[in-house]
């Protein structure tokens, strides 16, 4: 057992600007350059429990993601700025399941279920290394 400081409820609220990069053709995945892009908010809901869970486990693991589900409801404007509220659901071991609501000055955006799972990070480089047949760098 990994221990760690990651409690079921615990929450963050993650704001980010919407900006160019952050649009469908910013991702390169379409020709909607003035909103908010699916993949952006994908991101921006990894960002956000990263900087919540990362700083809870001991120095030498992380967390990584293992599945992701959102739902994008409603179109956000470039320029305009959301908040990603983050809440820890469930803690099973070095699992974590995370809720996420992504809103802007209207309302919901988007929401959907984040799981993440800790690790130790040599660990984990040493097994994609062998897993390519290669030695570490």
């Amino acid at each position: 057992m990994i221990d760690h400081k990651i409690t079921k409820g615990m929450s963050i609220i993650y704001n980010r600007e919407i900006s160019s990069g952050d649009t469908a053709t910013g991702f390169g995945s379409g020709v909607l350059d003035y909103l908010l892009s699916t993949p952006a908010i994908v991101s921006m809901v990894i960002e956000g429990s990263i900087k919540l869970l990362d700083q809870l486990v001991p120095s030498d693991y992380i967390t990584v993601g293992g599945k992701i589900e959102i739902t994008h409801e409603k179109p956000t404007l470039l320029g305009e700025s959301v908040h990603i509220v983050l809440t820890v659901e469930e803690v099973d071991g070095d699992r974590i399941v995370l809720d996420a609501a992504v809103h802007d000055h209207v309302g919901v955006v988007a929401r959907g279920k984040h799981e993440r799972f800790i690790v130790n990070s040599e660990k984990l480089m040493a097994a994609a290394y062998a897993r390519l047949g290669r030695d570490e760098i």
